[in-house]
């Protein structure tokens, strides 16, 4: 079985991704440093709509196969334990540099009450070559 994830961006950024050149050190959110996907498409394109200039938006699909996403020993938060995280990071103004030194961090999204679904936060160096390398397919979409 495989998992698939979404992250909404710009077409230059899509191109860069799709190619396997994902730097979750790059990124930021309501978790922190690291590259985020969600499990919702429409999700990520109202993202990228949202974030980019009308025509320029791309999401990317990540299809990774189940074993390989355990395997990197995901941190599994409630929506609560998420949502004092959230706070805390935004209280601190670390939403650029928080890590929870682990390789995948995996939530409800927490920040909105209009978005719902599961996010993950892609956050190590182990992540970052699993999410890049040849057993996982970046899929382009408009």
């Amino acid at each position: 079985m495989k998992i698939i994830v979404f992250h909404g961006t710009s077409l230059l950024h899509a191109a860069e991704i799709a190619a396997g050149r994902i730097n979750v050190t790059l990124g930021g959110g309501e978790l922190g440093r690291g590259f985020y996907t969600g499990e919702f498409l429409h999700e990520a394109r109202a993202w990228a709509f949202h974030t980019n200039v009308e025509g320029n938006a791309r999401v990317v699909a990540l299809e990774i196969d189940d074993a390989d996403f355990f395997a990197a020993d995901p941190l599994s938060l409630t929506a609560s334990q998420a949502m004092a995280y959230r706070n805390n990071i935004r209280s601190a103004g670390v939403t650029r540099t928080y890590l929870f030194d682990r390789n995948v961090v995996w939530s409800e999204i927490v920040g909105s009450e209009r978005v719902k679904g599961d996010q993950y936060k892609w956050e190590s160096s182990t992540a970052e070559t699993l999410i890049n390398g040849p057993n996982v397919t970046r899929t382009v979409k408009k």
